[in-house]
């Protein structure tokens, strides 16, 4: 599924600590995990700039010390550089290759985004790979022991919030070239919800609209378990409010990761349609895989 990882840290988000637990990477099939952290260097105009290469070393060092002995046959290198980090990260992909980025983001609200910025929200629009999103909140209380049994199962078993959209069953096409042959996964749930206060909704009994539901995801259910087979694939229809149902059932069934996919998520477009998917990226526990547009037509 994922065999090359970047992992873009600023070292106070918790990610670093991954470096403790490179066996389990490996055990999980990543043969390649390059660590990525950015020094912001700001030209005051006053005197002579100041001369980054101790910082580097220092950063250098301190990861070192942190990765030990690596793995055989797990390539784990690590990049200190000056720069911007959204620039330094799709650099880094592209010398790379990396095939997936882990980023960490903590839980906030559009309006906090737009005033302050994000460094994984401003990636969307860029990237062409698919990015893992974790809780520098949850990291930091993992013991690691927890953190090393969570490097093992990053997406042992998926929650993808699905709605016939053509981001979604791009998605699922996606996730069917991914997932075969893979030991990375071993299940995936799709999830459909019947919100009753949405205007499609209106006058039509739930019980209705419920059962076509489960009628319609089940013939997306079929062809995608014939092609990830053995992996086990099964559907849910949920009644509520989207978000909070998909956020609750992902803690009811003990998923490890949701994910999901949207071209709206960071666009000027989201300010007057919310985005579902940008929701669930800012405001999810679990970590969410997210495939922005360019992940997609692979």
């Amino acid at each position: 599924m994922f065999k090359n990882v970047l992992i873009a840290t600023d070292c106070k988000d918790g990610l670093q600590r991954f470096g403790k637990c490179l066996d389990a990477l490996h055990s999980n099939g990543i043969q390649r995990l390059v660590f990525l952290h950015s020094l912001i260097w700001k030209d005051d105009d006053i005197g002579l700039p100041e001369d980054p290469t101790p910082k580097i070393e220092t950063k250098k060092a301190q990861f070192r010390q942190l990765l030990g002995t690596i793995p055989e046959g797990l390539e784990a290198k690590v990049l200190v550089q000056v720069g911007q980090p959204v620039d330094l990260i799709l650099k880094g992909i592209q010398t790379y290759s990396s095939d997936l980025l882990i980023t960490g983001m903590g839980i906030h609200n559009l309006l906090t985004e737009k005033l302050f910025g994000s460094t994984t929200v401003e990636l969307l629009p860029r990237l062409n790979i698919p990015l893992l999103v974790m809780r520098p909140q949850l990291l930091a209380v993992f013991t690691l022991e927890e953190l090393r049994l969570r490097s093992r199962h990053l997406f042992r078993s998926l929650l993808v919030p699905f709605d016939f959209e053509e981001p979604r069953r791009q998605l699922l096409s996606r996730l069917g070239q991914l997932l075969p042959g893979t030991s990375q996964c071993q299940s995936v749930t799709l999830l459909y919800v019947v919100d009753p206060g949405a205007r499609r909704n209106q006058g039509t009994p739930v019980e209705v609209l419920k059962r076509k539901a489960e009628a319609d995801l089940a013939q997306v259910v079929g062809p995608l378990s014939e092609q990830v087979q053995p992996l086990q694939v099964r559907a849910l229809v949920r009644v509520g409010s989207p978000l909070q149902e998909i956020l609750a059932t992902a803690a009811a069934e003990d998923v490890t990761a949701i994910a999901t996919a949207s071209p709206r998520v960071g666009s000027f477009w989201e300010w007057s349609v919310r985005s579902l998917t940008g929701e669930i990226l800012r405001q999810s526990w679990h970590p969410v895989l997210f495939f922005p547009r360019g992940s997609l037509a692979q």
